[in-house]
């Protein structure tokens, strides 16, 4: 029997991406155990990563095939957990919509809210950046791109870190509940009164027969960009900061040089990516995995972040510079479930940091490094906490 490994205790290191490292170098997949206690295999190798992405034996659609490796249990959520033709038909409704003007005309207003939050902390002090930054900034603008109204908006937080980071199953079923209920009312108030938003955009859209989306998938949607859409780029945005503040020598290249904004956005998604893994997909039929059998019925996911450091694929992967090529990294995924919402993260990303580093010429940890707690996740790859030293 091959070792099972306990991703979110080998998380919870600083020196995850090494073990990994060391992982990939004899195994090209795992075993592991997720937090619910279920077993899956996981894959590490960039190579095995690329061929399997795209392999249609490997089917998203947990519910039909293995219902307890569902997201949120016994709700099918759109998109992730659908496989083709029903996968690409919804997905060339939603990606139209995310190419639509309610998107393009968003990036004003998320430098606003970015300025807002920024203001908030005043000219100089110290702060954990997750709890003032990080967390709110892309939840505020996953709210305002489905046009959540502002007075409704107080319970989002505690749904997306139940649904995300729950304490118990109960409590992530409890919230995932809770949150679908809200979005279909909201859909419900939007068909009688069209809104210029994205969850507007989708409620008018229309395949070639005339049809729409249901409401029922349009909750699943909404619940699922806030989730996916929030949690990631919190986590992104703080691992940018932590990476630069903790290489000095990149933080001043990027403060002489702004253009290299957008390489330090990719090469903080190669280096240590907040999507660490996928969701888990369902074997169809039996797999040869580079000689590890992955037998019909059995769970998979893909842990992005090994595949983004095997030094079989990048020269000297563990060294973060951000003027490298980063250009073959999958910290989005790739294949037919590539993540529809890259360009805003990326959008949000390179807005936050330039703003940051514009407004706090001093920015700086506010404790030791070694005191840094990464989260126990087997999904998110992120800080507990970020305390910094700012001023102007």
């Amino acid at each position: 029997m091959p070792e099972i490994f306990d991703l979110a205790e080998l998380a919870a290191s600083a020196d995850l991406e090494q073990e990994l490292a060391r992982l990939t170098e004899s195994h090209g997949i795992i075993r592991t155990r997720q937090l619910n206690q279920q077993e899956n295999w996981t894959v590490l190798g960039a190579a095995l990563t690329r061929r399997l992405l795209s392999d249609p034996r490997l089917s998203n659609d947990v519910h039909t095939h293995a219902p307890h490796g569902a997201l949120v249990p016994g709700m099918a959520v759109m998109l992730l957990e659908q496989d083709d033709p029903g996968h690409s038909r919804a997905r060339r409704l939603v990606s139209a919509a995310f190419a639509s003007r309610a998107v393009r005309r968003l990036e004003p207003r998320i430098a606003e809210i970015t300025r807002q939050l920024l203001d908030a902390l005043g000219d100089s002090g110290t702060a954990d950046f997750i709890e003032e930054f990080t967390y709110p900034m892309p939840l505020e603008v996953i709210c305002e791109l489905l046009g959540v109204p502002a007075e409704d908006r107080a319970p989002f937080r505690k749904w997306a870190m139940d649904i995300s980071a729950a304490p118990s199953a109960e409590a992530m079923e409890a919230s995932a509940g809770e949150l679908f209920a809200y979005c279909i009312g909201l859909i419900g108030a939007k068909r009688e009164q069209p809104t210029e938003d994205l969850l507007g955009e989708l409620i008018a859209a229309r395949f070639d027969d005339g049809t729409g989306l249901t409401d029922e998938e349009l909750s699943s949607f909404a619940a699922v960009l806030l989730i996916a859409g929030h949690d990631t780029v919190t986590n992104l945005l703080a691992n940018a900061l932590h990476e630069l503040l903790t290489h000095p020598g990149q933080l001043a290249a990027l403060r002489q040089d702004r253009s290299l904004v957008s390489g330090a956005v990719e090469e903080a998604l190669r280096f240590r990516g907040s999507a660490m893994t996928t969701v888990n997909r369902v074997a169809l039929e039996d797999i040869d995995a580079d000689g590890v059998l992955i037998r019909k019925g059995e769970l998979v996911r893909f842990l992005l972040n090994a595949a983004n450091r095997d030094a079989g694929v990048r020269e000297d992967p563990h060294t973060f510079d951000i003027e490298r090529s980063t250009a073959q990294h999958v910290a989005f995924g790739m294949g037919p479930h590539f993540c529809l919402g890259q360009r805003l993260a990326r959008q949000e990303a390179t807005i936050a940091l330039t703003e940051i580093l514009d407004r706090f010429p001093t920015l700086e940890l506010a404790v030791p490094q070694e005191e840094l707690r990464w989260l126990a996740s087997d999904a998110i790859r992120g800080l507990e906490a970020l305390p910094l030293r700012y001023a102007r």
